[in-house]
């Protein structure tokens, strides 16, 4: 049997540990109950305030068809002159460049990410557009419904599409290139070209039938956001689009990437024999590269072009290889050719 003097001793740790208990019990339901005003508060963001209690879960909103219909048809793409980026990274980088933040139309914020990890850093943004850029903060539920991605991370905006002006060759200190899709289909080589294009500093993109829209999903990720910083103009046809690189934007030469020595003819100074990237004097006059599609390379009409011997503006160029390889990726052929130009450019400097 217990002495009474340790039944006492134990009564008084049991009362004392109750007390501390009920002391952090009260003090986190102070904070709980805190938490739970702040929620129903608005705090500021950029031009615009965003309300805990508006907070979208149906996929039937008018909001989320919005996103719907933007990710996955070009036709509602076209019609409303948006897309959606996703991600922390794309979004950030176009809210905190002050050459695309004005794009930004609207955020959708799932609500647990928004408070664990981008709150703070949505409030301290200032944005130079004077237009009203509206955050919407959604049921993680409904943003992973929406997402275009494998692993949704919590944010996304619906953003306007640029329209921008094509620099010609006589506004530019150095001599332009200009880069041509002819039905490069491939949204992840559509957005790796445009990324290279931005990098080497591309006066415009000009897009032939059969390329895919550089503004679905895919090509947007792909591009990490240059599509938003570079003119991209599309042609219905070859003729209309040769006509604008002479015409509107200068070009005095065009080089099809064929990828084939030689383009299957043997005279070295007919206009179809294929040249070498690196022995092509890009910064002897201002030129646009073409870029034929995956599967069937050049088009008809761009083929065409190059063994047209009344025209000697349009020449064949590849990029030498190993034997044994029959053809590079359409993004890396182009790429290394895009950056051939850049780096004749940097040793004119």
């Amino acid at each position: 049997m217990l002495s009474t003097n340790l039944v006492v001793i134990l009564l008084i740790i049991m009362l004392t540990q109750s007390s501390r208990s009920l002391a952090f019990f009260a003090s986190n339901l102070g904070k709980t109950r805190q938490f739970q005003m702040a929620t129903t508060t608005t705090r500021s963001f950029g031009l615009q305030t965003v309300s805990f209690d508006d907070v979208i879960s149906s996929p039937k909103s008018k909001t989320a068809k919005l996103v719907q219909n933007l990710l996955t048809k070009r036709k509602k793409r076209v019609e409303a002159q948006q897309t959606v980026v996703e991600g922390p990274r794309m979004v950030f980088d176009m809210l905190e460049n002050p050459t695309t933040n004005s794009l930004v139309r609207q955020l959708l914020v799932s609500v647990d990410d928004y408070q664990e990890q981008y709150q703070d850093r949505l409030e301290s943004l200032s944005l130079a557009s004077e237009d009203e850029v509206s955050l919407q903060l959604v049921t993680p539920e409904l943003l992973n419904t929406l997402s275009d991605t494998v692993t949704p991370q919590g944010i996304m905006a619906i953003v306007d599409i640029p329209e921008m002006d094509v620099v010609v060759a006589d506004d530019k200190d150095v001599t332009p290139i200009y880069l041509v899709l002819d039905g490069v289909s491939d949204p992840g080589n559509v957005g790796t070209l445009l990324r290279s294009s931005l990098a080497v500093g591309c006066a415009g993109v000009l897009l032939l039938p059969g390329s895919c829209d550089p503004w679905s999903p895919k090509a947007v990720r792909s591009s990490m956001g240059a599509s938003f910083q570079l003119p991209i103009v599309q042609a219905p046809n070859w003729e209309s689009g040769f006509k604008v690189l002479q015409e509107e934007w200068g070009v005095e030469a065009v080089y099809a990437a064929t990828m084939i020595e030689g383009d299957n003819d043997d005279d070295e100074s007919s206009s179809s024999s294929s040249q070498a990237h690196f022995s092509i004097d890009w910064q002897g006059k201002a030129s646009a590269l073409v870029i034929g599609s995956e599967g069937n390379g050049l088009s008809e009409a761009v083929r065409a072009s190059i063994h047209d011997k009344d025209t000697k503006m349009v020449k064949a160029v590849h990029v030498p290889m190993c034997a044994g390889i029959e053809s590079l990726n359409a993004a890396v052929c182009g790429s290394v050719i895009l950056f051939e130009y850049s780096r004749q450019c940097s040793s004119t400097v």
